[in-house]
């Protein structure tokens, strides 16, 4: 202790300099990149001090180290700022990250892209949005075409169809917010290097759309595939089954970061629909466990779905859904998928949807993972 205190003796601070107020995110993001530096080894005991010692002060480095600000990458892992959104499947994220570090300003509004990870099935964006404009609650970068990644890897398979996206976004406060952008890969290459380009031409309010700025951001920046394994099971051997209900689970796939399993849902409308001559739809959710009674938080990429438009009243419905979670506990030996089964009818013109009765679950899948 008396080493480090001998180190903070040596460094030049203006001590007449005004303090200054640092914002929930910025101490987070500092925060967050000491703990990230720290495992990785890339700074010194001393640096990381000093630094910690410098946000609990509210201290301005850039105003007392112009240089050493410059050099000092940016703080950018916001994955920990969602650990409360029912969507949170990012407990290993920020071990895994590239540093983007990646700031554009258009139209008065500042875009950083702070982070991002690819493990062949998601590539996962960190950013911030900032700005004096109104955002409202819910601001995404858009662009042109419904996917904002592009990459030369993909070979356009991912222009207009295989993939999918979600947001998730945090208000900081009312000039800030943090998004995770999870680009899902459904169908189409996986290369194991990609040169991404994000871009975007305006800012949508997700709650709001007719609340957009336009403007022109774009990063490019390359990301490595994580390490993956896949399994793929005997067909029909991990499944579960009900009255016109039918769902397998296909593969299971583990990264580093993730754990996703793929999904076939077959549906007899006309047994479940009870209804010949008004439209119905047929959505399948999922709750994941496991059997030492952990809940996982999901993705859930629910494909086309069953309605009445697409199927023949007497055909059964074919689906092919997904979802993401974390990697499970490494004590677990299995997991349980328990399908809930929900039936819609249209509630107006305007295609407003409501059940007709209370969702219901089916037997539960058991994957052995182990």
């Amino acid at each position: 202790m008396k080493k480090l205190y001998k180190q903070f003796n040596h460094l030049k601070i203006d001590m007449n300099m005004d303090p200054m107020e640092v914002s929930t995110l910025e101490k987070e993001r500092i925060k967050r990149n000491v703990m990230k530096v720290n495992k990785k080894k890339h700074l010194t005991r001393i640096f990381v001090a000093a630094v910690v010692f410098l946000v609990a002060s509210s201290i301005s480095i850039g105003y007392a180290f112009p240089t050493f600000a410059a050099n000092i990458p940016f703080v950018g892992n916001i994955f920990g700022l969602f650990v409360d959104d029912e969507k949170y499947v990012f407990e290993k994220h920020d071990e895994y990250s590239t540093s983007i570090g990646t700031t554009q300003e258009s139209n008065d509004v500042e875009v950083t892209v702070t982070d991002a990870v690819y493990d062949g099935e998601n590539i996962t964006i960190a950013y911030t949005i900032k700005s004096e404009k109104k955002l409202g609650e819910r601001p995404i970068l858009e662009g042109e075409l419904e996917g904002e990644i592009t990459a030369d890897e993909f070979e356009n398979r991912y222009k207009h169809s295989g993939f999918d996206n979600h947001y998730i976004v945090k208000k900081i406060n009312d000039k800030e917010y943090a998004v995770l952008y999870i680009y899902e890969l459904i169908k189409g290459p996986k290369p194991e290097k990609v040169q991404i380009t994000f871009q975007g031409n305006k800012i949508v309010d997700l709650n709001n759309g007719n609340n957009a700025i336009a403007g022109d951001w774009s990063f490019e920046f390359t990301l490595a595939k994580l390490a993956s394994e896949t399994k793929v099971f005997e067909k029909g051997s991990i499944i579960t089954e009900a009255e016109g209900t039918e769902v397998i689970v296909r593969e299971i796939t583990e990264t580093p970061v993730s754990t996703t399993l793929k999904i076939s849902e077959l549906v007899d409308m006309a047994s479940i629909a009870k209804e010949e001559e008004e439209w119905r739809g047929i959505s399948i959710e999922y709750k994941v466990s496991d059997d030492l009674g952990n809940v996982y938080n999901i993705v859930h990429h629910r494909g086309t779905g069953h309605s009445t438009d697409f199927t023949d009243f007497n055909d059964l419905s074919e689906n092919q859904a997904r979802i993401t979670t974390n990697r499970f506990d490494e004590k677990a030996t299995s997991i349980m998928i328990t399908p809930v089964v929900g039936i819609y009818k249209m509630k107006d013109s305007d295609g407003a949807l409501e059940l007709i009765k209370e969702p219901y679950a089916i037997e539960p899948i058991i994957v052995p993972i182990k």
